[in-house]
């Protein structure tokens, strides 16, 4: 008796992770979704992204494939394969298959909108060799950042290798070194350059994160958490990313007619490290301030108490932090709060909300409920849910 379409063993090939061989989080969620399945079997996986490699599947008898598409060679070459396949690459604008790929212009827009809440107002970007994905990066960093009014004070710099060679980073030392400071760094490109760039900063005599702020998007967990100091970046959401490619490629391979359809999938949210653990003014009551709050803000401190730990009266300095930070003092410790709320609820879910409450200089828990919802547009306990979900 023959196996019904449905049951029958599905052969699956990768081309563009090593799934095989290496632990990762996009090799976690599809390995999760096959096991979902219970008929999916991956029969082949190789790192290498070549034409020959592409060719080689047809050996495989595949009954689908995912495949990092990163030249229009490799996009013909796949259309030629007599089985479904799923692109989970940003490399080309129209690779000319279904696709699922990071939402490239939201990450940036995340960035920028870090860097501006922190104060930077002076902008350098640095633009690696690389796949289409770089123009929707680029260009979404610089519309968030001309939006806010700063868009005269952005200079940008291309490295004309990939990864860069010691000429890039003479040029790019150089450049950084003619940076006003404080800058906010934003790097384009999700590759292995950050470190040899951040320490190119260092070499230029300027400091990380004080000088100069450093933020990647999407960033490598392999990499970001180990770089000098640890580098800020947007969440690649792996899984995220492989869970749907997972999906659009069952569809496929069921039978569904989808016509070169492109999926976007959100970042996991920004993740602040050291690199950006900075507020980027240049008046030395309103670092004072910003420096006491953050030290503080476990605690029911006031304005009143700001005021006093710095020596300045409170109108002055209410004065200087809105001019500085164009914000008021009193919004921006809520602000402060309602973020550190937001990082335990996220980070240590088991917390009671009297704890987080504790722990972020709200009174009471109704003070918390009040001010998250009128900041955040819910409860905490509802945005907890919801993260939780997401």
């Amino acid at each position: 008796m023959k196996r019904s379409q449905s049951s029958r063993i599905k052969r699956i090939a990768v081309i563009g992770m090593p799934m095989l061989q290496v632990q990762s989080r996009f090799n976690a969620a599809l390995m999760s979704y096959a096991a979902t399945k219970g008929n999916w079997k991956f029969i082949a996986s190789i790192m290498e992204v070549s034409v020959e490699n592409v060719r080689i599947l047809r050996r495989f008898h595949c009954d689908g494939a995912l495949i990092r598409v990163i030249s229009p060679a490799i996009a013909r070459e796949t259309s030629r394969l007599p089985f479904p396949i799923v692109n989970f690459s940003s490399w080309l604008a129209k690779p000319g298959v279904p696709t699922v790929q990071w939402d490239n212009t939201r990450a940036s827009q995340l960035a920028a909108e870090h860097l501006l809440q922190k104060g930077f107002r002076r902008f350098g970007v640095v633009v690696s060799k690389g796949g289409w994905f770089t123009h929707p990066r680029y260009t979404s960093f610089l519309k968030t950042v001309e939006k806010a009014g700063f868009g005269a004070n952005i200079s940008t710099f291309r490295l004309q290798h990939h990864p860069a060679d010691a000429g890039d980073l003479r040029r790019f030392r150089k450049w950084v070194a003619g940076l006003q400071s404080p800058v906010g760094l934003f790097l384009v490109n999700d590759d292995p350059d950050a470190p040899a760039l951040m320490d190119a900063c260092r070499a230029a005599g300027k400091n990380i994160p004080r000088d100069v702020a450093v933020i990647t998007s999407p960033g490598h967990p392999e990499i970001c958490p180990f770089c000098q100091p640890p580098l800020t970046h947007v969440d690649s959401n792996e899984e995220g990313v492989a869970l749907e490619a997972a999906k659009l490629l069952d569809r496929l391979m069921s039978g569904e007619k989808i016509e070169n359809q492109i999926v976007s999938v959100h970042g996991g949210g920004l993740i602040a490290l050291g690199s950006t653990d900075t507020m980027a003014v240049e008046d030395p009551s309103v670092t004072l301030a910003n420096e006491f709050i953050r030290m503080h803000i476990s605690e029911p401190i006031s304005i009143k108490n700001v005021a006093q730990y710095i020596s300045v009266p409170r109108r002055t300095l209410e004065r200087h932090f809105r001019a500085a930070m164009g914000v008021s003092l009193h919004d921006f410790l809520a602000r402060e709060r309602i973020e550190r709320a937001q990082d335990l609820l996220k980070a240590v879910p088991r917390l009671t909300l009297k704890e987080v409450a504790d722990r972020c200089g709200f009174t009471t828990i109704s003070y918390l409920n009040t001010a998250f919802r009128l900041k955040v547009g819910m409860s905490p306990q509802e945005w907890r849910l919801r993260f939780s979900r997401d």
